[in-house]
């Protein structure tokens, strides 16, 4: 009995595609760590050092991208933490969100990232109310609630958007315990004004 004809050519040929898996793996972790660290300098005020780390993950972005051709689902999560990285810093910096063309990343990884921003905006509007600095938590609320205003009516198939169903609940919740926030806040600053 004959065995299955050019065996060798389809094991190759996959061989290689195991090697382009493992090397976008490997870029797509990369990404991912770098994006942590550069959110966590943003959220202490190291900006130009995460501007350094933003500049890095650009490259090694552009070098996914070229390398994931067909394999594009190993690598979107990396897009996504991108997405989130560059808009954080771009709303830090410029008090806007970037839009999904200046991100670059496609659609999905755009949409996942921002969605995330909500969280980092959450986290900076306590930071702002501690810091006793009303109207920026204020403005980083509109952001929060402008992110979830635009998405709330969007119903996707979890093979279309990955998980967005549960980003988007996420971000109502945030976006609930932020306006918490900032009705304590209020709250509180209306005493200081009164014990003056």
């Amino acid at each position: 009995m004959k065995g299955i004809p050019d065996m060798g050519k389809v094991e190759r040929r996959l061989e290689e595609l195991e090697r382009r898996r493992e090397a976008l793996l490997s870029l797509s972790r990369e990404l991912i760590r770098l994006a942590g660290k550069a959110i966590t300098l943003m959220h202490a005020r190291r900006l130009a050092e995460a501007a350094a780390l933003l500049a890095r993950m650009r490259r090694l972005e552009r070098r996914l991208k070229a390398g994931e051709k067909g394999m594009e689902y190993f690598s979107q999560q990396a897009h996504q933490e991108y997405v989130e990285a560059i808009a954080f810093y771009t709303v830090l910096k410029e008090r806007r969100l970037v839009s999904p063309a200046e991100s670059g990343s496609g659609e999905v990884p755009y949409l996942l990232g921002v969605m995330d921003l909500v969280g980092e905006l959450k986290r900076e509007i306590i930071d702002a109310i501690r810091a006793r600095e009303y109207a920026l938590a204020d403005e980083y609320y509109a952001l929060m609630k402008g992110i979830y205003d635009s998405t709330r009516h969007f119903r996707f198939a979890n093979s279309v958007v990955p998980d967005f169903r549960r980003k988007q609940d996420t971000a109502r919740i945030q976006l609930e315990s932020a306006a918490g926030e900032l009705l304590a806040a209020g709250a509180g600053k209306a005493e200081l004004q009164r014990l003056k």
